[in-house]
């Protein structure tokens, strides 16, 4: 092998790693890209995600705030049905102390 096919190879294998450097860099530049984009998707993944949980949590308060509140209503209206029947059972006791409590008070 002479000076001159010496020569040949060494330019044929310096552009030969001048290609895999840039085949490298292209791939290297790909998934980069790749990476960027799964990472986009992930975090929209994961933001859909908490945003439906997010809703999903807020429509299970609703559900028990309304239950809460008829159970409230519930409890409110037997009361007032209870207090309604004690003011009936009541009355003529009631009215005979304000009789007597006026007899003291206004003599005749």
């Amino acid at each position: 092998m002479g000076p001159q096919s010496d020569v040949e190879l060494i330019k044929a294998i310096y552009r030969a790693e001048r290609e895999a450097e840039k085949i490298v860099r292209e791939a290297e530049e790909a998934a980069t890209a790749l990476l960027t984009a799964a990472e986009t998707a992930a975090r929209d993944a994961l933001e859909a995600k908490s945003l439906e949980f997010a809703r999903g949590e807020r429509e299970k308060r609703r559900k028990e705030t309304e239950e809460a509140e008829k159970e409230a209503q519930a409890l409110l209206e037997r009361t007032r049905l209870k207090v309604e029947a004690w003011v009936r059972r009541s009355e003529p006791g009631i009215d005979s102390i304000a009789d007597a409590l006026l007899d003291r008070i206004l003599p005749s």
